[in-house]
């Protein structure tokens, strides 16, 4: 056993210590980088470079855009991490007023982009009991108004989540919450839109378009738009 491996032993997994000594082990260089990233991006965020609460893996790319006003509340760790070898940069843009709210460690992969707009709400509960909370990759969170996300979830690639149509039609209401439940997997290539609610412990299936509230827990919702194909259904990791 080496001498970085006895300190990695008595470090705390998943703490900060841990997270920079094994990022620098692999790849010192672009650790140095990657560090410099964390440190920036946590310092937009929360008003201080530590403790570091955006954790960038060595050769990812995040982008934080935010307004002087905006409120954020991270109370866990926000990890930019490597998914089937891409290294799409991803962002993190908060408008005028904003609020950003995190209360527990989530990761984002590469490729994917969150838009709060002024005044608007995002909420992202993040993990509680599950191994990880978090998104694959290459998909789109637009907020207009409120999108709450609950605990465990899970996102795949390719998703699109918007409380707002963005432009204005008449007759057709624009903008609408969006609640997402705890422990609820969104399957890769799903539209969720303004107004809908998923309760938790659903699965979303692959290429739905969710446009509405769904009524039952543990229910499989699946289609174009998606229905509830079936109810008392049961997933893990």
């Amino acid at each position: 056993m080496t001498v970085i491996d006895l300190i990695k032993a008595h470090i705390q997994t998943g703490s900060v210590c841990h997270w920079i000594l094994r990022e620098f082990y692999h790849s010192p260089t672009r650790f140095a980088f990657a560090l410099g990233r964390s440190l920036i991006c946590t310092k937009m965020l929360t008003g201080r470079y530590w403790p570091i609460q955006v954790r960038v893996a060595a050769g990812q790319k995040f982008r934080v855009h935010c307004s002087p006003s905006q409120k954020v509340q991270l109370k866990g760790i926000l990890s930019v991490i490597h998914w089937g070898g891409l290294d799409s940069p991803s962002s993190l843009t908060l408008g005028a007023e904003s609020r950003f709210v995190l209360l527990g460690d989530f990761e984002v992969g590469p490729g994917v982009h969150i838009l709060v707009s002024p005044r608007a709400l995002l909420k992202i509960a993040g993990r509680l009991n599950a191994s990880a909370s978090g998104i694959t990759c290459n998909t789109r969170i637009m907020v207009e108004d409120s999108v709450e996300i609950g605990h465990d979830s899970i996102i795949a690639w390719d998703v699109y989540i918007s409380d707002s149509n963005w432009h204005d039609i008449k007759g057709v209401q624009k903008i609408a919450p969006v609640s997402i439940g705890s422990n609820v997997w969104i399957s890769h290539g799903v539209s969720i839109l303004r107004g809908v609610t998923i309760p938790s412990r659903c699965i979303v299936g692959a290429k739905s378009l969710v446009t509405s509230v769904i009524g039952f827990e543990r229910a499989l919702i699946a289609g174009i738009p998606a229905t509830v194909r079936k109810t008392g259904v049961e997933w893990s990791r």
